[in-house]
């Protein structure tokens, strides 16, 4: 997807990335406790380098609320940097891991909102449609 169109559906994706784990859908197997919060700071570190500041000690995928609400409230600052961003094809930042363009990282981080969108989504139309689990473990239905 082109990163206009993953700037577009950002606002939607964090709604529906919130509403499935708000839901009783099953996500303790997947990793998003994890990935999430690195996700958001990571999306928070190019938004501070333009004078946004999102900070949230919360744990897990719990974070994501926090800058949900934050977001809903600083909008139209955020939707500008965004843009700003993603029009400027030479603008760095330094990481730990070394220096990358700020657009880059921004894509990223808007691919990675979008996939986890997705994903969630898909799932939790499978589960409204009952639909089976797609793998089994024969060693839990063995009787000894």
């Amino acid at each position: 997807m082109e990163a206009p169109a993953l700037y577009f559906r950002f606002k939607d994706n964090l709604a529906t990335i919130l509403g499935a784990l708000n839901s009783k859908l099953e996500v303790r197997s997947m990793p998003y406790n994890t990935s999430i919060p690195l996700e958001v700071n990571l999306l928070a570190d190019v938004l501070r380098l333009h004078g946004l500041d999102f900070r949230s000690e919360t744990p897990g995928a719990k974070r994501l609320e926090d800058f949900h609400q934050w977001y809903l409230q600083n909008e139209e600052a955020v939707s500008e940097v965004m843009h700003r961003v993603l029009e400027d094809k030479r603008a760095y930042m330094r990481t730990t891991t070394g220096v990358v363009l700020q657009k880059e990282m921004l894509v990223r981080r808007l691919e990675y909102f979008n996939e986890t969108a997705h994903t969630l989504q898909v799932m939790m139309t499978q589960q409204q449609l009952h639909s089976p689990k797609h793998f089994k473990y024969p060693f839990l239905n063995q009787q000894n």
